[in-house]
Protein backbone atom coordinates (compact mmCIF):
# COMPACT_ATOMS: atom_id res chain seq x y z
CA UNK A 1 0.00 0.00 0.00
CA UNK A 2 1.50 3.26 -0.55
CA UNK A 3 1.00 6.60 0.89
CA UNK A 4 0.20 10.20 0.15
CA UNK A 5 2.55 13.31 1.32
CA UNK A 6 0.75 15.96 2.46
CA UNK A 7 3.87 18.98 2.69
CA UNK A 8 3.20 22.21 3.98
CA UNK A 9 1.69 25.30 4.52
CA UNK A 10 3.20 27.77 3.24
CA UNK A 11 2.52 31.70 4.06
CA UNK A 12 3.95 34.37 2.57
CA UNK A 13 2.97 37.50 3.93
CA UNK A 14 3.31 41.27 4.41
CA UNK A 15 2.86 43.27 7.31
CA UNK A 16 0.51 45.18 8.71
CA UNK A 17 3.17 47.66 10.46
CA UNK A 18 5.21 50.47 9.33
CA UNK A 19 7.54 47.91 7.93
CA UNK A 20 5.00 46.84 5.19
CA UNK A 21 5.50 47.34 1.71
CA UNK A 22 3.58 45.71 -1.42
CA UNK A 23 4.98 43.34 -3.77
CA UNK A 24 4.61 40.59 -6.13
CA UNK A 25 4.92 37.09 -5.02
CA UNK A 26 5.75 34.33 -7.13
CA UNK A 27 5.89 30.60 -5.72
CA UNK A 28 7.49 27.87 -7.74
CA UNK A 29 7.43 23.64 -6.74
CA UNK A 30 11.39 22.94 -7.95
CA UNK A 31 10.91 19.57 -7.52
CA UNK A 32 11.54 16.88 -4.52
CA UNK A 33 13.79 14.15 -2.84
CA UNK A 34 12.93 10.85 -1.75
CA UNK A 35 14.58 9.76 1.69
CA UNK A 36 12.41 6.84 1.97
CA UNK A 37 9.55 5.35 -0.39
CA UNK A 38 6.08 4.11 1.10
CA UNK A 39 5.07 0.80 1.57
CA UNK A 40 4.28 -0.52 -1.71
CA UNK A 41 2.22 -3.18 -3.26
CA UNK A 42 4.46 -5.65 -3.73
CA UNK A 43 3.50 -6.89 -7.12
CA UNK A 44 3.94 -2.90 -8.41
CA UNK A 45 0.19 -3.18 -10.24
CA UNK A 46 0.25 0.47 -9.71
CA UNK A 47 4.01 0.67 -11.64
CA UNK A 48 7.32 0.44 -9.80
CA UNK A 49 7.96 2.00 -6.71
CA UNK A 50 6.60 5.44 -5.54
CA UNK A 51 4.26 7.32 -7.78
CA UNK A 52 3.36 11.21 -6.18
CA UNK A 53 1.08 14.07 -7.16
CA UNK A 54 1.30 17.28 -6.19
CA UNK A 55 -2.05 19.75 -4.70
CA UNK A 56 -1.50 22.95 -4.00
CA UNK A 57 -4.30 25.58 -1.67
CA UNK A 58 -4.05 29.42 -1.41
CA UNK A 59 -5.55 31.81 0.19
CA UNK A 60 -5.23 35.31 0.69
CA UNK A 61 -5.85 37.59 4.21
CA UNK A 62 -6.39 41.25 4.68
CA UNK A 63 -4.08 42.58 7.68
CA UNK A 64 -6.97 42.02 9.71
CA UNK A 65 -7.23 38.13 8.82
CA UNK A 66 -10.12 38.49 6.51
CA UNK A 67 -9.93 36.10 3.59
CA UNK A 68 -9.65 37.72 -0.04
CA UNK A 69 -9.19 34.70 -1.89
CA UNK A 70 -9.10 31.21 -2.25
CA UNK A 71 -7.85 28.91 -4.81
CA UNK A 72 -5.76 25.76 -5.37
CA UNK A 73 -4.65 23.46 -8.29
CA UNK A 74 -2.98 19.67 -9.23
CA UNK A 75 0.10 18.58 -10.74
CA UNK A 76 0.92 16.06 -12.89
CA UNK A 77 1.67 12.30 -11.51
CA UNK A 78 5.15 11.63 -11.34
CA UNK A 79 6.58 7.71 -11.24
CA UNK A 80 6.69 5.15 -13.49
CA UNK A 81 5.06 6.14 -16.57
CA UNK A 82 5.11 3.05 -18.98
CA UNK A 83 2.45 0.27 -19.92
CA UNK A 84 -0.79 1.72 -18.67
CA UNK A 85 0.46 4.43 -16.95
CA UNK A 86 2.09 6.88 -20.13
CA UNK A 87 0.08 10.18 -18.49
CA UNK A 88 2.71 10.16 -16.15
CA UNK A 89 5.58 12.21 -15.86
CA UNK A 90 8.93 9.90 -16.00
CA UNK A 91 10.23 10.33 -12.27
CA UNK A 92 12.70 7.99 -10.58
CA UNK A 93 15.30 4.97 -11.12
CA UNK A 94 13.50 1.54 -10.41
CA UNK A 95 13.51 -0.89 -12.93
CA UNK A 96 11.83 -3.53 -14.08
CA UNK A 97 13.48 -7.12 -13.12
CA UNK A 98 15.33 -7.02 -16.28
CA UNK A 99 17.25 -3.57 -15.64
CA UNK A 100 14.78 -2.10 -17.49
CA UNK A 101 12.18 0.75 -17.75
CA UNK A 102 13.40 3.24 -15.70
CA UNK A 103 10.95 4.71 -13.58
CA UNK A 104 9.65 4.49 -9.85
CA UNK A 105 10.75 6.50 -7.12
CA UNK A 106 12.55 4.80 -4.75
CA UNK A 107 14.83 5.93 -1.32
CA UNK A 108 18.09 8.48 -3.02
CA UNK A 109 16.02 9.57 -5.88
CA UNK A 110 15.71 13.47 -6.64
CA UNK A 111 13.62 15.72 -8.54
CA UNK A 112 14.18 18.87 -10.24
CA UNK A 113 11.61 21.50 -11.57
CA UNK A 114 10.68 25.13 -12.19
CA UNK A 115 6.60 25.02 -12.09
CA UNK A 116 5.67 28.21 -11.42
CA UNK A 117 2.39 27.16 -8.96
CA UNK A 118 0.84 30.40 -8.08
CA UNK A 119 1.64 34.50 -8.52
CA UNK A 120 0.29 37.14 -6.14
CA UNK A 121 -0.23 40.83 -6.30
CA UNK A 122 -0.10 41.50 -2.16
CA UNK A 123 -1.29 45.22 -0.91
CA UNK A 124 0.99 46.13 2.48
CA UNK A 125 -0.51 43.83 5.34
CA UNK A 126 -2.07 41.02 3.04
CA UNK A 127 -1.07 37.53 4.16
CA UNK A 128 -0.40 34.61 1.51
CA UNK A 129 -1.02 31.14 2.71
CA UNK A 130 -0.38 28.09 0.45
CA UNK A 131 -0.58 24.76 1.27
CA UNK A 132 1.68 22.46 -1.15
CA UNK A 133 0.47 18.94 -0.96
CA UNK A 134 2.35 15.86 -2.30
CA UNK A 135 0.92 12.64 -2.69
CA UNK A 136 1.93 9.28 -3.22
CA UNK A 137 -0.71 7.75 -5.91
CA UNK A 138 -2.61 4.48 -5.64
CA UNK A 139 -5.51 3.25 -7.26
CA UNK A 140 -9.04 4.07 -5.87
CA UNK A 141 -9.92 6.95 -3.94
CA UNK A 142 -8.47 8.93 -1.67
CA UNK A 143 -8.60 10.76 1.19
CA UNK A 144 -8.40 13.98 -1.23
CA UNK A 145 -11.91 14.61 -0.10
CA UNK A 146 -11.43 14.61 3.60
CA UNK A 147 -8.25 17.15 3.30
CA UNK A 148 -10.15 19.40 0.57
CA UNK A 149 -12.88 19.64 3.84
CA UNK A 150 -10.67 20.55 6.63
CA UNK A 151 -8.87 22.82 4.43
CA UNK A 152 -12.20 24.72 3.54
CA UNK A 153 -13.29 24.68 6.92
CA UNK A 154 -10.01 25.93 8.19
CA UNK A 155 -9.50 28.71 6.07
CA UNK A 156 -11.07 31.76 8.16
CA UNK A 157 -9.17 30.35 10.84
CA UNK A 158 -5.64 29.86 8.89
CA UNK A 159 -6.04 33.23 7.97
CA UNK A 160 -6.74 34.93 11.26
CA UNK A 161 -3.94 33.00 12.90
CA UNK A 162 -1.26 33.46 10.10
CA UNK A 163 -2.06 36.68 10.13
CA UNK A 164 -1.15 37.15 14.06
CA UNK A 165 1.53 35.08 14.08
CA UNK A 166 3.58 36.78 11.02
CA UNK A 167 3.30 39.73 12.28
CA UNK A 168 4.18 38.82 15.89
CA UNK A 169 7.71 36.77 14.42
CA UNK A 170 8.37 39.32 12.07
CA UNK A 171 7.50 43.24 13.14
CA UNK A 172 10.08 45.73 13.73
CA UNK A 173 13.92 44.93 13.49
CA UNK A 174 12.97 41.43 11.51
CA UNK A 175 15.32 42.37 8.87
CA UNK A 176 18.10 42.10 11.33
CA UNK A 177 17.27 37.96 11.62
CA UNK A 178 20.18 35.92 10.53
CA UNK A 179 19.94 33.00 7.72
CA UNK A 180 19.94 30.24 11.13
CA UNK A 181 17.38 31.86 13.02
CA UNK A 182 15.01 32.51 10.27
CA UNK A 183 13.76 29.15 9.37
CA UNK A 184 13.58 28.17 12.73
CA UNK A 185 10.65 30.90 12.28
CA UNK A 186 8.81 30.67 9.74
CA UNK A 187 8.83 26.56 9.53
CA UNK A 188 6.03 25.70 12.07
CA UNK A 189 3.44 22.63 13.07
CA UNK A 190 0.03 23.60 10.98
CA UNK A 191 -2.01 21.84 13.56
CA UNK A 192 -0.43 22.94 16.73
CA UNK A 193 -0.27 26.98 14.96
CA UNK A 194 -2.81 27.74 12.05
CA UNK A 195 -5.61 24.36 13.31
CA UNK A 196 -5.17 22.19 10.32
CA UNK A 197 -5.05 18.61 11.82
CA UNK A 198 -6.92 15.37 9.67
CA UNK A 199 -7.60 12.31 11.44
CA UNK A 200 -7.54 9.31 8.89
CA UNK A 201 -9.01 5.78 9.99
CA UNK A 202 -6.68 3.37 10.13
CA UNK A 203 -8.91 0.60 7.96
CA UNK A 204 -8.24 3.27 4.95
CA UNK A 205 -4.97 3.21 5.59
CA UNK A 206 -4.18 -0.04 5.01
CA UNK A 207 -6.73 -0.19 1.95
CA UNK A 208 -4.54 0.34 -1.07
CA UNK A 209 -5.32 4.54 -1.71
CA UNK A 210 -3.80 7.74 -1.96
CA UNK A 211 -2.44 8.42 1.58
CA UNK A 212 -1.01 12.01 2.77
CA UNK A 213 2.96 11.07 3.64
CA UNK A 214 3.49 12.77 7.43
CA UNK A 215 0.79 10.82 9.13
CA UNK A 216 1.00 8.87 12.51
CA UNK A 217 0.83 5.41 13.37
CA UNK A 218 -2.96 6.00 14.34
CA UNK A 219 -3.87 7.81 11.40
CA UNK A 220 -3.38 11.63 12.44
CA UNK A 221 -1.93 13.89 10.02
CA UNK A 222 -0.69 18.09 10.61
CA UNK A 223 0.67 19.56 7.78
CA UNK A 224 3.63 21.92 8.53
CA UNK A 225 3.94 25.51 7.68
CA UNK A 226 6.17 27.99 6.68
CA UNK A 227 5.44 31.98 7.50
CA UNK A 228 6.80 34.74 5.22
CA UNK A 229 6.48 38.04 5.89
CA UNK A 230 7.03 40.77 3.37
CA UNK A 231 9.56 42.51 6.57
CA UNK A 232 11.81 39.14 5.57
CA UNK A 233 10.26 38.02 2.28
CA UNK A 234 13.39 39.86 0.61
CA UNK A 235 15.97 37.75 2.92
CA UNK A 236 13.97 34.29 2.63
CA UNK A 237 14.06 35.29 -1.59
CA UNK A 238 17.97 35.12 -1.24
CA UNK A 239 18.97 33.25 1.46
CA UNK A 240 20.48 29.27 0.65
CA UNK A 241 19.01 26.70 3.17
CA UNK A 242 21.09 23.61 1.31
CA UNK A 243 19.13 23.46 -1.58
CA UNK A 244 19.59 26.95 -3.67
CA UNK A 245 18.71 30.99 -3.33
CA UNK A 246 15.21 31.38 -2.26
CA UNK A 247 14.38 27.48 -2.26
CA UNK A 248 12.86 26.41 0.82
CA UNK A 249 13.30 22.23 2.21
CA UNK A 250 10.04 21.09 3.87
CA UNK A 251 10.62 17.81 5.21
CA UNK A 252 7.71 15.04 6.34
CA UNK A 253 9.36 11.66 7.85
CA UNK A 254 6.99 9.02 8.85
CA UNK A 255 9.29 6.94 10.89
CA UNK A 256 10.33 10.35 13.09
CA UNK A 257 6.64 10.30 13.83
CA UNK A 258 6.67 6.44 15.04
CA UNK A 259 4.97 5.37 11.99
CA UNK A 260 7.09 2.15 10.96
CA UNK A 261 4.26 1.32 9.22
CA UNK A 262 4.56 3.25 6.26
CA UNK A 263 7.81 4.71 6.65
CA UNK A 264 7.66 7.35 3.81
CA UNK A 265 10.46 9.88 4.12
CA UNK A 266 9.95 12.78 1.10
CA UNK A 267 11.25 16.82 1.20
CA UNK A 268 9.65 19.07 -0.99
CA UNK A 269 11.49 21.83 -2.54
CA UNK A 270 9.41 25.30 -2.91
CA UNK A 271 11.29 28.55 -4.56
CA UNK A 272 9.98 31.72 -3.47
CA UNK A 273 10.58 34.84 -5.37
CA UNK A 274 9.62 38.36 -4.36
CA UNK A 275 9.26 41.53 -5.96
CA UNK A 276 8.86 44.82 -4.06
CA UNK A 277 6.17 47.17 -5.95
CA UNK A 278 9.18 49.40 -6.67
CA UNK A 279 10.62 46.71 -8.87
CA UNK A 280 9.30 44.17 -11.87
CA UNK A 281 9.14 41.05 -11.29
CA UNK A 282 11.90 39.01 -13.91
CA UNK A 283 11.25 35.52 -15.13
CA UNK A 284 13.99 32.21 -13.92
CA UNK A 285 16.58 31.06 -16.43
CA UNK A 286 15.94 27.53 -14.57
CA UNK A 287 16.23 25.11 -17.88
CA UNK A 288 13.95 22.61 -16.22
CA UNK A 289 10.91 25.07 -16.68
CA UNK A 290 7.68 23.31 -17.30
CA UNK A 291 4.73 24.48 -17.77
CA UNK A 292 2.60 25.57 -14.19
CA UNK A 293 -0.39 24.32 -12.84
CA UNK A 294 -0.63 20.45 -15.16
CA UNK A 295 -2.12 17.42 -14.11
CA UNK A 296 -2.63 14.20 -15.34
CA UNK A 297 -3.82 10.74 -13.04
CA UNK A 298 -4.78 7.73 -14.49
CA UNK A 299 -7.36 5.14 -13.80
CA UNK A 300 -7.39 6.27 -10.14
CA UNK A 301 -8.18 10.11 -10.75
CA UNK A 302 -8.39 12.37 -13.82
CA UNK A 303 -7.87 10.79 -17.28
CA UNK A 304 -5.98 12.34 -20.31
CA UNK A 305 -8.45 13.71 -22.55
CA UNK A 306 -8.56 12.68 -26.30
CA UNK A 307 -11.28 15.19 -26.74
CA UNK A 308 -10.23 18.81 -27.38
CA UNK A 309 -11.39 21.93 -25.65
CA UNK A 310 -11.20 23.43 -29.00
CA UNK A 311 -10.57 23.68 -32.78
CA UNK A 312 -7.06 25.54 -33.45
CA UNK A 313 -4.30 27.48 -34.93
CA UNK A 314 -2.73 30.49 -33.41
CA UNK A 315 -2.51 33.03 -36.73
CA UNK A 316 -0.26 35.67 -37.62
CA UNK A 317 0.99 38.27 -36.60
CA UNK A 318 0.70 36.55 -33.76
CA UNK A 319 3.64 34.20 -32.57
CA UNK A 320 2.39 31.09 -30.88
CA UNK A 321 3.08 30.28 -27.89
CA UNK A 322 5.66 28.39 -26.46
CA UNK A 323 5.33 24.61 -24.31
CA UNK A 324 7.74 26.63 -21.88
CA UNK A 325 7.21 30.26 -21.86
CA UNK A 326 9.60 33.10 -20.13
CA UNK A 327 6.38 34.61 -18.19
CA UNK A 328 6.35 38.29 -18.57
CA UNK A 329 6.47 41.20 -15.70
CA UNK A 330 3.41 39.96 -13.87
CA UNK A 331 2.86 43.10 -12.72
CA UNK A 332 2.04 44.58 -16.06
CA UNK A 333 -1.86 46.16 -15.72
CA UNK A 334 -3.87 44.03 -17.97
CA UNK A 335 -7.55 43.38 -17.82
CA UNK A 336 -8.73 39.99 -18.38
CA UNK A 337 -11.80 41.02 -20.26
CA UNK A 338 -11.34 40.40 -24.16
CA UNK A 339 -9.97 38.19 -26.73
CA UNK A 340 -7.13 35.37 -25.92
CA UNK A 341 -5.61 33.93 -28.52
CA UNK A 342 -2.73 30.69 -28.29
CA UNK A 343 -2.86 27.20 -28.51
CA UNK A 344 -3.63 23.89 -26.04
CA UNK A 345 -2.34 20.63 -26.25
CA UNK A 346 -2.73 16.92 -24.33
CA UNK A 347 -1.33 15.21 -21.68
CA UNK A 348 1.99 17.88 -20.74
CA UNK A 349 1.79 19.96 -23.96
CA UNK A 350 0.71 23.31 -24.55
CA UNK A 351 0.24 22.99 -28.25
CA UNK A 352 0.04 22.62 -31.10
CA UNK A 353 -4.01 23.25 -31.51
CA UNK A 354 -5.43 26.50 -31.81
CA UNK A 355 -7.38 27.80 -28.77
CA UNK A 356 -9.25 30.82 -28.04
CA UNK A 357 -11.36 32.87 -25.76
CA UNK A 358 -13.80 35.65 -25.61
CA UNK A 359 -13.81 37.00 -21.75
CA UNK A 360 -16.66 39.39 -21.56
CA UNK A 361 -17.23 41.75 -18.90
CA UNK A 362 -19.75 40.38 -17.40
CA UNK A 363 -18.32 37.26 -16.00
CA UNK A 364 -19.57 35.64 -19.61
CA UNK A 365 -17.60 33.96 -22.07
CA UNK A 366 -17.05 32.46 -25.55
CA UNK A 367 -14.76 30.15 -26.70
CA UNK A 368 -13.70 30.82 -30.29
CA UNK A 369 -12.82 28.19 -33.53
CA UNK A 370 -9.51 29.95 -36.02
CA UNK A 371 -12.47 30.94 -38.43
CA UNK A 372 -14.25 33.69 -35.31
CA UNK A 373 -17.20 31.22 -35.48
CA UNK A 374 -17.89 30.67 -31.27
CA UNK A 375 -18.45 27.17 -30.82
CA UNK A 376 -18.95 27.08 -27.39
CA UNK A 377 -20.42 29.38 -24.02
CA UNK A 378 -19.94 29.21 -20.37
CA UNK A 379 -18.51 31.28 -17.63
CA UNK A 380 -15.53 32.45 -15.98
CA UNK A 381 -13.97 33.55 -12.69
CA UNK A 382 -11.15 35.88 -12.16
CA UNK A 383 -9.47 36.95 -8.82
CA UNK A 384 -5.66 38.33 -8.13
CA UNK A 385 -4.26 36.95 -11.55
CA UNK A 386 -6.05 33.51 -11.17
CA UNK A 387 -8.36 32.64 -13.88
CA UNK A 388 -11.01 29.20 -14.23
CA UNK A 389 -14.38 29.14 -15.51
CA UNK A 390 -16.23 25.82 -17.49
CA UNK A 391 -18.35 26.53 -21.01
CA UNK A 392 -20.65 23.88 -22.95
CA UNK A 393 -20.41 22.81 -26.62
CA UNK A 394 -23.12 23.33 -29.05
CA UNK A 395 -23.06 19.57 -29.03
CA UNK A 396 -23.22 19.14 -25.25
CA UNK A 397 -19.26 18.76 -24.37
CA UNK A 398 -18.55 19.97 -20.82
CA UNK A 399 -14.91 21.08 -20.59
CA UNK A 400 -13.19 23.12 -17.48
CA UNK A 401 -10.04 25.65 -17.23
CA UNK A 402 -7.78 27.42 -14.74
CA UNK A 403 -4.94 29.68 -15.66
CA UNK A 404 -2.68 32.01 -13.48
CA UNK A 405 -1.99 35.65 -15.30
CA UNK A 406 1.33 37.04 -15.58
CA UNK A 407 1.68 40.39 -17.63
CA UNK A 408 -0.51 39.48 -21.28
CA UNK A 409 0.22 35.69 -20.91
CA UNK A 410 -2.39 33.58 -19.78
CA UNK A 411 -0.58 29.95 -18.62
CA UNK A 412 -3.14 26.98 -17.85
CA UNK A 413 -4.72 23.60 -17.85
CA UNK A 414 -7.71 22.25 -19.09
CA UNK A 415 -10.04 18.98 -18.14
CA UNK A 416 -13.82 17.35 -18.65
CA UNK A 417 -16.56 18.55 -17.12
CA UNK A 418 -15.69 20.45 -13.97
CA UNK A 419 -12.16 19.38 -13.53
CA UNK A 420 -10.04 22.23 -14.69
CA UNK A 421 -6.97 19.62 -15.07
CA UNK A 422 -6.47 16.34 -16.19
CA UNK A 423 -6.78 17.36 -20.22
CA UNK A 424 -3.20 18.95 -20.96
CA UNK A 425 -2.45 22.48 -21.03
CA UNK A 426 -2.48 25.96 -22.93
CA UNK A 427 -1.17 29.16 -23.67
CA UNK A 428 -3.06 32.49 -24.61
CA UNK A 429 -1.97 36.10 -25.17
CA UNK A 430 -4.08 38.82 -25.62
CA UNK A 431 -4.90 40.43 -28.81
CA UNK A 432 -5.71 44.12 -29.65
CA UNK A 433 -8.93 44.49 -30.90
CA UNK A 434 -7.91 45.63 -34.43
CA UNK A 435 -5.48 42.45 -34.69
CA UNK A 436 -8.93 40.61 -34.02
CA UNK A 437 -11.08 42.11 -36.55
CA UNK A 438 -8.38 40.64 -38.78
CA UNK A 439 -8.17 37.52 -37.72
CA UNK A 440 -12.54 37.70 -38.38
Amino acid sequence: MKKIIIIAAIILTTLATTAQQAGHVRIAFAGFKCLRETADDILNLDGKADEVFFRFFFTIADNNGNTKLKYSNQSDTYGDNYGPFGNRINAGSAVDLFGNLKGGIKGGDNYSCYNIIGEYDLAAGDVLTVMPTIWEWDPGSGFENTFDATVEGAYTTVNQKASTLSNQRFGAGADAIGSNQLMGLFLVDGGTFLGIKVFLKIADLLTPKPRPIGVTLNGEYSPKAVLLNANVMQQIASSNFGYGQGVIPVQYNEEALGNTRDHGNYIILLKVDFFPSASTPVSSNNTNTQPATKMTKNSGGFKVMNVPPAPAPAPAPAPAPTPTPTPAPAAAATSISGAWIGTYGNGQNTGPSFYSFTLNTDGTMQVVASNGSVIASGTYTFSNNQLSGTYTYTNGGVFSFAATLSGSLLNGTWGSGTNVRGGGNWLMNKKAKSVIGNIR
